[in-house]
């Protein structure tokens, strides 16, 4: 894996303005004391969901950069959002880009409702819905320039899920971990079918024992096939 750029987040984090700080600081409150009352996250302490949410999240600050992004007006949807990440970390970082989440699971939806109305954040849209069935209406088909997910599922399973929203010439960003050669080689029937090249991924350490991580970066080079996304519950059962 050569990667697209090796990633410091806490050194990245160092870098964004005092505003930006301070707002993913609040963020951090706000998501933990939402954490108390429904299940959003595994991370419930401030160092774990620190480093594991929010720093996480903002690893993919290379491939948006490298996107040349940061000029231009976004759409970015982040599939199977659950808890708001990397939803709410990059909505922070990235204003003028509009970012809608996508999740099937209503209470979560609505505590990450409270928490964009908490943090004032006017570029967000929230969606309650499956992917399956999401990406098959014409308000999200191919209307995406960058999908994220860090979703736990395979490789093929999400791009099947993800690609459906992207535009031609459109990105996928999946967070994965190190040691997935085989899985990431079984997608490629799926990267084929679904029309998407994969690139170089983003390579990034979060440090002590949380380790190395990468992000998986996918280019759409043709409209998705009308047969994709398959039926709630095919994909799973057969990947592609």
């Amino acid at each position: 894996n050569r990667g697209i750029k090796a990633l410091d987040p806490q050194q990245a984090f160092k870098e964004l303005s005092p505003v930006i700080q301070g707002r993913l600081n609040h963020l951090l409150k706000v998501f933990l004391n939402e954490n108390k009352n429904i299940n959003l996250s595994a991370h419930r302490t401030e160092e774990s969901c620190w480093m594991g949410n929010i720093l996480d999240s903002i690893a993919c600050l290379p491939v948006m950069q490298q996107l040349s992004i940061i000029n231009f007006q976004f759409s970015i949807l982040d599939l199977g959002t659950g808890g708001g990440f990397p939803l709410l970390p990059l909505a922070i970082l990235f204003a003028e880009h509009h970012f809608t989440g996508l999740d099937s699971v209503r209470k979560k939806m609505d505590a990450v409702s409270r928490i964009v109305s908490s943090l004032n954040l006017s570029n967000v849209t929230l969606v309650t819905g499956r992917a399956e069935e999401t990406g098959r209406d014409p308000t999200h088909r191919e209307t995406y320039d960058i999908v994220t997910a860090r979703a736990v599922a395979e490789t093929a399973l999400l791009l099947e899920y993800c690609a459906p929203f992207v535009k031609k010439g459109g990105h996928i960003l999946l967070w994965k971990s190190m040691e997935i050669d085989e899985e990431i080689s079984s997608a490629s029937g799926a990267e084929a079918k679904l029309f998407l090249k994969r690139l170089d991924p983003i390579i990034y350490d979060l440090g002590d024992t949380w380790g190395k991580r990468q992000i998986l970066v996918y280019e759409k080079t043709k409209a998705t096939p009308k047969e994709y996304p398959r039926s709630v519950g095919t994909a799973k059962k057969h990947l592609l």
